[in-house]
């Protein structure tokens, strides 16, 4: 039985050899040797191979049988991985199973414990290939064996102790070696395959490297230490535009390199030739044959002899110059979207600001039109009183009439804006007296400025006879107006002058105060709309925000420019300058301050027509002018108008409602015209929104007023056109 066993083992190595070729030839050559299927296929070749080594085991006792079936599961775990080794031990436990006898619980704990060993030496000393590989496979190998001497507890009692004396010393010398002497051959065909690999996948990459040198789109160059050509590739040719033979032994720094760098370069070179260590990544341009420039990006590596002497360079470079070209536009463009994305944020934060002022805004306005409101319809309501006094029905009407004022003033700043933001206002310039205009803005707020206890007082520096200018009358009377009555709002005691003064070709108006000033950082931004200087007073509620904004339109439309110097709790300046265009006409008159227009002459005379579909405001009116009139007819329609012209050519003045049912007030003016054009008409209405006064105007009407319908304004009117 001993020679045997001799024989049997022999058997044994044959088919572990055999174990080891496929393990070469199966696995480590194949690319492809991951895939769930060749795993499969490699567990079930090994399966195999395990199966055969069980049938040629040698035999101890009937049933109980060795052989390295141990050696062969465990170097599997520890190199083919979980899959093959698991087919293989799952098989090889049914066979065993199948085979039976004494021994097969032994059989199957070996097989078993085996594998794992292998598995778990492969999992937990990943790096036993790079170390001392030898000892590891001695050291598993005596692991897996010393495990297999304790399977054999699983024998029959009486089998244990002659089985362990039999097979003590082949587990020691003969099991374990052979466990290391496998692992071993199977190691050196891992490194020999990996070599191999390595030095296909070499000359691969050389071949391809020559590849790339000689036919892609990068130049390859061989220079001596004297900067002479030796070697270039077929792409440097065809970028320049030479043929090989007027490159080759030609010094690359005067044949390629721009004269106002080639200085730069060389030295470059010589100092690397020297030095023994050239700059590896450089970038400079080269000129083609016909004088073009290329940029090129290089990579240098210096050739040294056996005597570590410098004997050339070689060179590989990139042609950067449409890139170069693609990173100039490039940059252009970021620049370009940098300035952009400036201007996106910019009005973005402009539209948030915007946003929360035209809230606030919206809030002011609410408050702006509900507070005059609720006090002319309280007071209205507390005139029904039976038991009201004289002084209080004097007083309610004041503060009725005050609330109407300032709600009326709030409406026209909402109407001005809309226009001015629609591009609704055009410029109607006239001959105009400034100095006129200086003095109404004084006789106007001289009562209100006298009744806070303000010193008032204005500044007229030209003389009558050059006072007339081309101007539009209403925008720099309602420029001189909003600033006035910001002064008096704001300024409490102390005084307030305003006027103007020539300076070179235009007439610069101040209106200065003693108020209380505006902060610094405020200056700039009250111009803009729905801003006050200062919110947090609560005069700055008073308003709607608008006037300064409006101003600032009006004197850019009247080609001026408007500022303010100011210091926080002394008071403001406010400038304003439009072009002195004086007028040759002279005109001689001028307001007598503190006195009223009237002419007793015009008392009970004029015939008058109230054209107006709207009820109330025709009463109105008529209460308003029938000390001026002798007769008053008041209609509804446009048609009815023309009709009574017509038939009445002694009519003296029409008010002239707008919005009138079949016929509006442009085309009664337009059919009257055609008949009578001495009568005076005065346009009326209550739209302000849409050019009304410029159409008005055009379709004949001599003037226009705007409802509300002010009762100085429409007298001021009257006197003006019948004060003869």
């Amino acid at each position: 039985m001993k020679d045997s066993i001799i024989i049997e083992l022999l058997q044994n190595t044959a088919i572990l050899l055999a174990f080891a070729m496929v393990y070469e030839n199966f696995w480590i050559k194949d690319d492809n040797y991951k895939s769930i299927g060749k795993k499969i296929l490699i567990g079930l070749i090994l399966s195999g191979i395990c199966v055969v080594l069980m049938f040629t085991p040698w035999t101890w006792a009937p049933g109980i049988v060795f052989d390295t079936r141990s050696v062969m599961i465990s170097i599997s775990g520890l190199f083919f991985g979980p899959i093959p080794t698991v087919i293989t031990m799952f098989i090889t436990s049914m066979v065993r199973l199948i085979i039976g006898g004494d021994g097969q619980w032994m059989g199957i704990a070996v097989i078993i414990s085996s594998g794992i060993i292998g598995l778990l030496w492969r999992r937990f000393r990943p790096d036993w290939k790079s170390k001392k590989s030898y000892l590891e496979l001695l050291v598993m190998g005596i692991l897996v064996h010393i495990t297999m001497s304790l399977c054999t507890f699983l024998l029959p009692p009486d089998k244990i102790l002659p089985t362990l004396r039999t097979i003590a010393l082949p587990l020691v010398f003969i099991y374990s070696p052979a466990t290391m002497l496998l692992g071993i051959i199977m190691l050196r065909q891992y490194k020999n395959t990996q070599n191999r690999l390595a030095q296909s996948k070499l000359d691969e990459s050389e071949r391809r490297f020559t590849q790339v040198l000689e036919s892609g789109n990068i130049v390859s160059l061989l220079l001596n230490n004297d900067g002479c050509i030796k070697y270039c590739n077929h792409y440097l040719l065809q970028i320049t535009g030479y043929v090989q033979n007027e490159v080759l032994e030609k010094n690359w720094f005067e044949l390629f390199i721009p004269k106002n760098i080639k200085d730069e370069v060389y030295q470059v070179f010589s100092d690397s030739m020297i030095s023994k260590s050239i700059v590896k990544n450089y970038e400079n341009v080269i000129l083609t044959k016909s004088g073009e420039e290329l940029q090129i990006s290089w990579h240098n590596t210096i050739f040294h002899s056996d005597s570590n002497d410098v004997t050339g360079v070689a060179c590989v470079g990139v042609n950067n110059t449409k890139r170069k070209s693609y990173e100039i536009k490039l940059e252009e463009k970021n620049e370009e979207y940098k300035q952009i994305n400036i201007k996106l944020i910019e009005a973005k934060e402009k539209a948030e600001e915007s946003e929360r002022l035209k809230t606030a805004f919206l809030a002011n306005m609410s408050h702006e039109i509900r507070t005059p409101m609720n006090g002319i319809l309280g007071f209205t309501e507390l005139l029904n009183k039976p038991d009201l006094s004289d002084e209080e029905q004097k007083e309610f009407i004041s503060i009725i009439e005050e609330s109407g004022r300032r709600m009326l003033n709030t409406i026209n700043d909402i109407i001005d804006i809309s226009k001015i933001e629609s591009g609704l206002i055009g410029l109607n310039n006239l001959e105009t007296n400034i100095n006129q205009q200086v003095e109404l803005v004084y006789i106007f707020f001289k009562p209100e400025a006298e009744s806070k206890g303000l010193n008032f007082s204005f500044k007229n520096s030209l003389p009558v006879e050059k006072a007339n200018i081309k101007t539009d009358k209403e925008k720099t009377q309602k420029i001189l107006i909003n600033l006035v009555k910001n002064a008096i709002k704001f300024c409490d005691e102390g005084s307030i002058e305003f006027g103007y003064e020539i300076k070179g070709n235009d007439l610069e108006f101040f209106v200065k105060d003693t108020g209380i000033g505006i902060p610094n950082d405020r200056q700039a931004a009250i111009f803009e709309r729905f801003i006050q200087a200062d919110i947090s007073d609560s005069r700055a509620f008073q308003g709607s925000g608008l006037g300064l904004a409006i101003t600032k339109s009006y004197v850019e439309m009247l080609d001026g420019k408007i500022w303010v110097e100011s210091e926080e709790g002394k008071g403001s300046v406010f400038y304003f300058t439009i072009p002195y265009n004086p007028e040759l006409k002279v005109n001689n008159t001028s307001i007598k301050i503190g006195t009223n227009y009237k002419n007793e002459n015009l008392i009970n005379k004029l015939k008058i027509i109230i054209a107006d579909d709207d009820e109330i405001s025709a009463m109105l009116i008529e209460i308003e002018l029938e000390k001026y009139s002798k007769t008053i007819i008041k209609v509804r329609t446009g048609a009815e108008v023309v009709e009574i012209c017509r038939n009445n050519p002694d009519i003296d003045l029409i008010l002239m409602d707008i919005r009138m049912p079949t016929m509006d007030g442009y085309e009664a003016t337009r059919q009257i015209r055609q008949f009578n054009k001495n009568i005076i008409i005065i346009a009326q209405t209550a739209y302000g929104l849409l050019g009304d006064r410029e159409k008005a105007l055009e379709s004949g009407c001599n003037d226009y007023i705007s409802k509300p319908i002010l009762k100085d304004k429409l007298i001021e009117l009257i006197h003006f056109y019948f004060n003869i």
